[in-house]
């Protein structure tokens, strides 16, 4: 913010500006100079100087004001106008100045001052300020309060300084008076701008990191989406081809007269068909663990209810599916999601928990849905999950869920909490 930069330089030179009309310091100044230069021209350059030190606060002054009130973002063009001509006024009457010290007038270089920078000042300042306050935020009430009481009480000391008919004794404190209330109210003024840039800023990084996780859910939703397309053509070859060969071998056996066979060829054609129709079994699982028409069919609540069937019926333990709460109504993309962590878990948790009863329990309240997944097994970490499928998998899943997963230790047996809001899944 180049308001603040601008706003520094502002009060560095008015406070050398103060610090001049403090006589101690403003003759003991014009004491060390006359030291160098001699008392007459210590006293011309200690004069122009005063001036021109007035000349840089004022610029300063009307540049942090067109900062701060923002013109620099909303009208370019007639701000770097305004820029061009102060730096072209500054440059001018830093001219001016040496000339008039090397000539000894410093009368000159005040008249220029009077009847030339203060009307061109007023006239840019007055209508570049009204034309930005039009463009700027609340924080222009701040900078209306404080500017106003400023240059009025500026207004006053410059007239009574001047205008010696006027009587007035010290009019220099009402500069003073202008320079303590226009500073309190340009603190706050400040103060709520930052507050202003900060918010922003705090929107602007949200967006960018809501972009992002938009942009990685893309990405994620194209790979389990390529994953899904995946699985579903494995399967189909399954179902089609081997599975396929298998029922032709089995035809072909059938076609085999066992009582015309010695005792071993027949106990082999026996075992040989068993042993395909326990691969034909296993096929139709795989296919259809990789394939769940069943969501299609009958939702997730009807798939997860076959599958812990299933499970219970392959493994021989006791596995139940409870659901509760009100009906659940996603997507079959996210649908398809939740299956798989589902299964995921639960294969890995027969496969190392040596468990004899699990469950999967669905509670639904809209929009939290917390799915449980528990068993009375010996335990196993997500570690003990193959990192390149497993997990990885479940991990994909629950990030473009925006779920949270979390494993609790139940003393013996394992449990894994998902939950996820089911305003924030994405609608894929």
């Amino acid at each position: 913010e180049k308001s603040f930069k601008y706003y520094a330089l502002y009060n560095i030179f008015l406070v050398i500006y103060v610090l001049s009309r403090y006589d101690p310091i403003y003759d003991g100044s014009q004491e060390l100079l006359a030291l160098v230069l001699g008392g007459k021209n210590a006293a011309v350059l200690m004069h122009i100087t005063s001036f021109l030190v007035q000349v840089a606060f004022y610029n300063f002054y009307t540049i942090f004001a067109l900062y701060f009130l923002d013109l620099d973002k909303h009208d370019k063009k007639f701000f770097g106008r305004i820029i061009w001509i102060l730096r072209l006024l500054g440059s001018f009457f830093v001219v001016l100045g040496i000339l008039c010290f090397f000539i000894k007038n410093e009368d000159l270089f005040i008249d220029f001052y009077i009847f030339l920078y203060v009307p061109v000042m007023l006239s840019l300042f007055l209508p570049s300020v009204y034309r930005a306050i039009k463009f700027s935020g609340k924080h222009k009430d701040y900078f209306l309060i404080g500017a106003s009481s400023f240059v009025f009480c500026a207004l006053i000391a410059f007239t009574g300084s001047f205008v010696s008919s006027l009587n007035m004794n010290n009019p220099i404190i009402f500069f003073y008076i202008g320079i303590i209330v226009e500073t309190i109210f340009f603190s706050l003024g400040l103060a709520f701008k930052m507050k202003l840039i900060n918010d922003e800023r705090n929107k602007i990084r949200a967006e960018v990191i809501k972009h992002k996780h938009r942009q990685q859910i893309s990405r994620f939703s194209g790979l389990l989406q390529g994953e899904e397309k995946e699985r579903k053509r494995m399967a189909e070859e399954l179902h089609d081809g081997i599975a396929g060969d298998l029922t032709a071998i089995k035809f072909q056996l059938s076609t085999f007269n066992i009582d015309e066979a010695s005792p071993k060829n027949a106990a082999v054609v026996q075992e040989v068909s068993k042993i395909i129709n326990n691969s034909y079994e296993q096929i139709r699982e795989i296919s259809h663990n990789l394939s769940p028409s069943s969501i299609i069919n009958y939702g997730l609540r009807g798939a997860l209810e076959n599958f812990c069937q299933k499970i219970g019926n392959n493994y021989q333990m006791k596995f139940d599916c409870d659901y509760s709460g009100e009906k659940l109504e996603l997507s079959k993309t996210v649908q398809v999601h939740i299956y798989r962590i589902i299964q995921e878990l639960v294969n890995n948790m027969v496969k190392h928990a040596g468990a004899t009863e699990g469950k999967v329990e669905i509670t639904y309240h809209k929009p939290a849905l917390r799915i449980v997944v528990k068993d009375n097994g010996k335990g196993f970490s997500t570690k003990e999950i193959n990192p390149g499928i497993g997990l990885s998998n479940i991990d994909s899943r629950i990030r473009f869920l925006n779920a949270k997963f979390v494993k609790e230790n139940v003393g013996q047996g394992s449990k894994f909490i998902i939950d996820i809001n089911t305003d924030q899944v994405p609608d894929h």
